[in-house]
């Protein structure tokens, strides 16, 4: 999205940061402090900024530049580190957005004023720019750090809240869970930079690349392991709806639909991405049910669908295990209760049964509804939300009923 598509209060907000961190350089004059260790620094910091490492679901990024700003927060003070941050408009993030160019120069203003202010609280607690007898210089360092992530955390939230009416929690679970352990790893690197600068010189900060390298490696690797998890989930998923013929993409579609309730509903980034996961391996149990069941193209038996509704139970004791989701087996277990208790394995009602669960209901028979079936010809959309409407308080919960048939009239997928 260009600016001009931007509404108005996020061009003046954005603006407002953008000429706030203006300002605030405007009070320093690059040629008063301008060094050769300053450059040497400001390079390593942009190298590092073009090292960044992406987030889940392309939420933003992480880099262990920190590391190399916090140092000139300590070494030069304020008005060089605030420059030092603003110089990062030269790093490859900023010319990949070139149609929305606002964006990484809002990211580069709002962390100019991060390290600004971080450099005057050092300052304030006591701390000298360049002196840095660490007993001595614990809490102003620490308050600086303190500093630095409150300004961070603010204008970012701010900007979540405008754009996308992101709640505190939210923003917290889209980027903040992700840096602020990335700072916290990688500020005592930042402080080690800093002490052995000023105490040997340029030629020893090399040295500490290696452990910043190491940390974002292992950073990557989590990332790594993280993508790994989720695609062993998808080829779980597709697993299963190939053993059901007649299901053919039917988890990755509940998924999206369950997501996107509960982005309707508000509920957090967190338990979003763990009730995709879940939405993915609603499922999982039917691989216990022989194909010759799942496939029978005549009417199952008794016993054949008593073997059928064993599948939530299965599958919730599957996921109980799995360490990212586990707790939240329960949405697996209950996905096919009904409101009035006419539902199975259980037969519980109304809040006894999870939103997690209640929302997987929804997503599920809507589905199960507008797919064809061995044993159905799929309804319209409309038809669909006619009969997820009629079922509201027996079978399904009004309240995720409403919210789905907001999401499917935004998307113009329903009048």
């Amino acid at each position: 999205m260009s600016f001009r598509e931007e509404s108005l209060e996020v061009k003046i907000y954005v603006s407002m940061v953008i000429f706030a961190a203006g300002l605030f350089l405007s009070l320093y004059n690059p040629v008063d402090f301008l060094s050769l260790s300053l450059i040497f620094f400001v390079f390593i910091h942009i190298l590092l900024e073009n090292m960044d490492v992406n987030l889940p679901h392309n939420k933003g990024s992480v880099s262990v530049g920190f590391a190399t700003g916090l140092a000139m927060i300590l070494l030069f003070g304020p008005g060089p580190a605030a420059w030092g941050y603003f110089a990062t408009t030269l790093s490859k993030r900023t010319w990949e957005h070139r149609e929305a160019l606002y964006k990484p120069l809002f990211n580069v203003a709002q962390l100019t004023l991060a390290a600004g202010s971080a450099g005057h609280v050092y300052q304030f607690f006591g701390g000298i720019p360049g002196r840095l007898p660490l007993l001595r210089d614990f809490f102003p360092i620490l308050m600086s750090i303190l500093s630095f992530s409150f300004v961070n955390f603010v204008l970012v939230m701010g900007i979540f809240f405008l754009t996308q009416r992101k709640s505190f929690l939210n923003v917290w679970f889209i980027v903040f869970r992700w840096v602020i352990p990335n700072y916290l790893a990688v500020a005592p690197l930042g402080i080690l930079i800093a002490v052995i600068y000023a105490s040997m010189g340029i030629p020893a900060v090399f040295l500490l690349m290696i452990p910043l390298m190491l940390a974002r490696h292992t950073f990557i690797l989590y990332m790594e392991m993280r993508n790994q998890y989720i695609s062993t989930i998808k080829a779980l998923t597709k697993a299963i709806d190939a053993k059901d013929h007649y299901t053919h993409g039917h988890s990755e579609r509940v998924a999206e639909y369950a997501v996107a309730i509960a982005t309707e509903l508000k509920l957090s980034e967190d338990f979003q991405e763990k009730l995709e996961y879940l939405a993915l391996m609603h499922d999982i149990g039917k691989i216990s049910i022989p194909e010759v069941i799942l496939n029978k193209p005549s009417r199952l038996s008794n016993s054949e669908f008593a073997l059928i509704r064993t599948h939530p139970e299965v599958g919730a004791e599957i996921i109980k295990n799995i360490k990212l989701i586990g707790e939240y087996a329960d949405i697996v277990r209950h996905h096919h209760e009904r409101i009035d208790g006419s539902g199975y394995p259980y037969g519980i009602t109304g809040e006894n049964i999870s939103l997690g669960a209640r929302i997987m209901s929804v997503a599920d028979a809507f589905d199960a509804m507008t797919s064809a079936r061995i044993y159905s010809t799929p309804k319209s959309k409309q038809e669909a939300v006619a009969e997820l409407e009629r079922c509201c308080n027996t079978q399904f919960c009004q309240d995720v009923v409403k919210a789905f048939v907001k999401v499917l009239r935004k998307r113009g997928e329903i009048a």
